[in-house]
């Protein structure tokens, strides 16, 4: 009986030592600090939200490829962060807009992309008002315009490019009524016209018609599309064609004494239909020529399981470094960029070597004392993990502790792993 106690005993031992070293040391998850989410009102308004992680892990699940049934948003909520450490990607946004059909979805946007994601989800978040949303049809409609409207088009502001007056022909305004998701695509005398005109996507707060029309610099002889969100300011925007290689080809920017002709009805756009806008009659190798400006609109498409969106500006924003980030900082991370004297960061090499040297460490029930640089961040896309450094020093070597404040567990370096530590943070070791 004395030995199949002991044997017991030792059995518990080594299974509870065995369970303690088998405690993930790394465990990732969105550090709610670094975040600010805000959600919209209908009315535009802006309302602090407190649950950051349940906007933060939307469209994390299953992925849907379409939105079913009559769609009524209800709520759109933006999640921003700026980064500790000028080095790492300096601003980080999610989109998520909470809507309802056939079933409820969230769909979310990331950073700066226009490609949308999309899950169906059991609930709502607290935050979501279901009792008012916005009904938004699947297809946009076209409207045409009052003689008002049209005389105000030539009031109207940013009509100037490159320092040239853009006159507008009043009579080709026309406002279109906002679909749920897509662009509209335009081609003039059957050639497509370079970049989409207009990108419509569910956001959860009242959205006025939008409006197009046509304009002309009469310097360079050169026609403009004219869009506007508001019906105050409008967008200039070339009319270069795809399969031309230069745009700034005579094909493409010269449109000698041209006449414009508003043929468009109020009507719904067909994504199977090119429907005509606007005819086009101008000077063309010396010969007068007339050609159609058609308009179709092409339904939006979600990103599939396992797709990656594509940066929409990827020519002249930086594009977000992958893999793991590793910085040490003396203060606790407010939420904006730390100045250079307060933190230490690996380089991307060592922040992996780190990952692993981390990982490896054990559980124990000690702490040393809190060093000058009291903080380890890690990061790994939008998730991280803050730990707080202490130390003890011995005879011929110094250990390594970190503690997760959020389990309240303590893991201590190895000393060869303490060792690379404080070869990667000179910065530290020469403040202990």
């Amino acid at each position: 009986m004395y030995k199949r106690g002991i044997m017991m005993l030792l059995s518990a031992s080594f299974l509870s030592a065995c369970g303690a070293s088998n405690i993930e040391v790394i465990q990732l998850d969105y550090i709610e600090d670094q975040w600010n989410v805000e959600s919209y009102s209908k009315e535009g308004e802006m309302i602090k939200v407190h649950e950051s992680k349940e906007v933060l892990a939307a469209c994390e699940g299953e992925r849907a490829t379409e939105l079913k049934g009559d769609i009524t948003v209800y709520q759109t909520a933006i999640a921003g962060r700026t980064e500790p450490v000028s080095a790492m990607t300096p601003y980080t946004m999610k989109v998520v807009t909470y809507l309802e059909g056939d079933e409820r979805y969230a769909v979310c946007r990331e950073s700066y992309t226009n490609q949308l994601m999309a899950e169906a989800i059991d609930s709502f978040p607290d935050f979501v008002n279901t009792s008012d949303g916005i009904r938004l049809p699947q297809l946009p409609r076209i409207h045409q315009t009052s003689s008002a409207l049209q005389d105000k088009l030539v009031e109207a502001e940013g009509l100037d490019i490159d320092g040239n007056s853009i006159t507008p022909f009043p009579h080709t305004l026309l406002e279109i009524e906002p679909a749920l998701y897509g662009e509209l695509e335009m081609k003039l005398g059957g050639k497509v016209i370079r970049y989409p005109i207009a990108q419509f996507e569910p956001r959860g707060f009242e959205m006025p018609n939008q409006q197009i029309a046509i304009g002309y610099d009469k310097k360079t002889f050169r026609p403009y599309i004219l869009y506007s969100f508001d019906g105050q300011f409008f967008m200039p925007q070339p009319i270069e064609f795809d399969e031309l290689e230069d745009p700034e080809s005579k094909e493409n920017t010269v449109f000698s004494e041209l006449e414009i002709k508003t043929v468009a009805t109020a009507r719904e756009l067909n994504e199977e239909e090119e429907t005509p806008f606007y005819t086009f009659s101008y000077l063309k190798n010396g010969k007068h020529v007339t050609e159609t400006m058609t308009i179709r609109f092409a339904p939006g498409l979600f990103l599939k399981e396992g797709e990656e969106p594509d940066p929409m500006f990827e020519d002249w924003l930086p594009v977000e470094e992958a893999g793991p980030r590793v910085i040490v900082h003396r203060k606790p991370y407010d939420g904006g960029a730390m100045e250079f004297a307060e933190y230490s960061e690996a380089t991307k090499e060592e922040a992996k070597e780190l990952f692993d040297i981390i990982n490896e460490a054990d559980p124990v029930d000690r702490r040393g004392e809190d060093s000058e640089y009291r903080y380890l961040t890690l990061t790994d896309g939008w998730k991280g993990q803050v730990f707080e450094i202490s130390y003890q020093k011995r005879s011929k070597k110094i250990d390594i502790y970190l503690t997760d404040p959020l389990r309240d567990q303590t893991f201590k370096l190895s000393s060869e792993g303490a060792e690379s530590f404080l070869d990667i943070f000179p910065r530290l070791r020469e403040t202990l």
